[in-house]
């Protein structure tokens, strides 16, 4: 009988994450779960680690690097535990993460998605902790953020348990929902790239859709160094980034406004129009991602 919990992460050289990935890891219940990374050809000995420090973990070895989404779509196909864990390899779980988050998904068979409380700094020595993620929120005009990102996590700070998303850093699913929202791009979308953005997004409005709920284990507790990222700021990320981030946006938009949606549309419209005026004006070489776009859906249309 397979184990409740499948713990998959996707790694692409991240050697130098593993100790601190597999310490979190190791910290959990046994009895909870299993461990299968998917590794997308990396060439600084990830796999070597992990086959002599971590035998029983099974190993899915790409080619190539086929990106966040189509390595996590691989280890779902392959899943036969109730829920999956998906971890970033820099990120560490505190004692009893998992058990938290299991007992919420299982208190509810509505609930298909939990994250616990997600820190870029650990509270320590009596100081607050940095905030990386609460969960997703939706805003009034279609963006989905992070809540808390970059704050201090002080007692001025409302802690919502209920929430639309779950960061895709650190998130439990429950297999059956997210098989139902699959669609022909993949449970995660595979169009989104190699970066890994707003694909998370696009599943929580997915799973949102189609009535499930996403929750915040509050008791549970991650470290995420940040470090495989390539930055939250605009300015500091390269235009490849910022136009995958743009065409990803628009196509989330695309695929997932729904009737519910009608009251938020104006609100839209005017935020995308300002965004693009902005790109005009000042980041000339991302109108890229909007002509790429329009090209994509005229090539559908025919």
């Amino acid at each position: 009988m397979p184990e409740k919990v499948q713990i998959q992460i996707v790694t692409y050289n991240s050697r130098e994450h593993l100790e601190q990935l597999f310490c979190g890891i190791n910290n959990q219940e046994k009895s909870l779960y299993s461990v299968l990374v998917i590794d997308n050809a990396s060439k600084d000995e990830t796999v070597e680690w992990i086959r002599s420090n971590e035998p029983e973990v099974k190993i899915i070895r790409n080619l190539e690097n086929r990106g966040f989404a189509a390595g996590h779509n691989q280890g779902f196909a392959m899943c036969e535990s109730e829920h999956v864990l998906i971890l970033n390899p820099d990120t560490e779980l505190q004692k009893g993460f998992l058990q938290e988050c299991v007992d919420v998904i299982e208190s509810d068979e509505q609930i298909a998605s939990v994250g616990g409380v997600l820190y870029q700094q650990l509270p320590k020595d009596g100081k607050n902790g940095v905030i990386d993620s609460l969960g997703l929120e939706m805003r009034i005009n279609g963006q989905i953020l992070d809540i808390g990102q970059n704050k201090p996590l002080n007692s001025n700070f409302r802690l919502k348990t209920d929430v639309f998303g779950v960061s895709g850093a650190c998130a439990l699913y429950r297999l059956s929902a997210i098989k139902q929202v699959k669609d022909e791009n993949g449970i995660l979308d595979e169009r989104f790239g190699l970066y890994s953005l707003k694909d998370d997004a696009d599943l929580a409005w997915r799973l949102n859709n189609s009535g499930f709920k996403a929750k915040i284990a509050s008791k549970a507790i991650a470290y995420h160094s940040r470090k495989t990222r390539l930055g939250d700021d605009r300015k500091n990320r390269t235009d490849e980034v910022n136009q995958s981030s743009i065409r990803n946006h628009l196509m989330m938009l695309k695929k997932n406004l729904s009737w519910k949606d009608i009251w938020r549309i104006n609100f839209i419209l005017s935020y995308e129009i300002i965004k693009f005026i902005y790109v005009a004006l000042f980041e000339r070489q991302n109108l890229k991602a909007y002509f790429k776009n329009i090209k994509n859906q005229t090539s559908n249309i025919k």
